[in-house]
């Protein structure tokens, strides 16, 4: 089930506020620890065994060792920066690259609509979604807008990577983080 929220994907930029940020500093999944490669290759044994309908990588290092090790991921979202650092981007040879504008710290409509229609693609694979801007907050766009079952993975600076099976509790979660955004967006305008 992708979301039917009448909220989703929002009309307006979303802007979070530190309360909320902190909220989004919990992994929404299972962290996965240890050595950066050991890390990679159990995610890649994950994502072979529960063989989800769609696999969605958040994250220009995550990204890149997915792609380095093989793992099946129909669509990167990476903004060509690694913990605020710029990052050479990974070869996208033979990848469909979509560019959008999601500006730091918020949920840009444009970039939220644009993940919604690339994640309610049939069969898409081999994507990758180049965010102008800042893709972490992308992350809770990916998780309301993927198909129950979708595996979302993104990295847990400093602790590793975070492997996450959407679900409706946690869409529904999600939903109320970004409705808490709102009403932090709505008093600052």
């Amino acid at each position: 089930m992708r979301s039917e929220s009448p909220k989703w994907p929002p009309r307006h930029r979303l802007i979070f506020s530190e309360d909320v940020k902190r909220l989004l500093k919990e992994p929404a999944g299972r962290l996965i620890s240890g050595d950066p490669d050991q890390v990679i290759k159990e995610v890649k044994r994950l994502i072979e065994a529960d063989n989800p309908p769609l696999v969605i990588a958040v994250g220009d290092y995550t990204s890149a060792k997915l792609r380095e090790y093989g793992a099946r991921v129909n669509i990167y979202i990476i903004d060509g920066r690694v913990e605020r650092r710029p990052r050479q981007i990974f070869n996208t040879l033979g990848l469909r690259v979509i560019e959008c504008i999601n500006e730091p710290g918020t949920i840009c409509p444009e970039a939220a609509l644009k993940l919604h229609e690339l994640l309610a693609e049939p069969n898409i694979k081999d994507t990758v979604l180049l965010v102008r801007g800042e893709e972490d907050l992308l992350t809770l766009a990916t998780i309301i807008s993927a198909p129950e079952g979708s595996v979302i993975i993104y990295g847990q600076p400093g602790a590793g990577s975070v492997y996450v099976k959407v679900d409706k509790a946690l869409k529904r979660r999600a939903l109320e983080i970004v409705e808490l955004a709102e009403s932090s967006t709505l008093h600052e305008k």
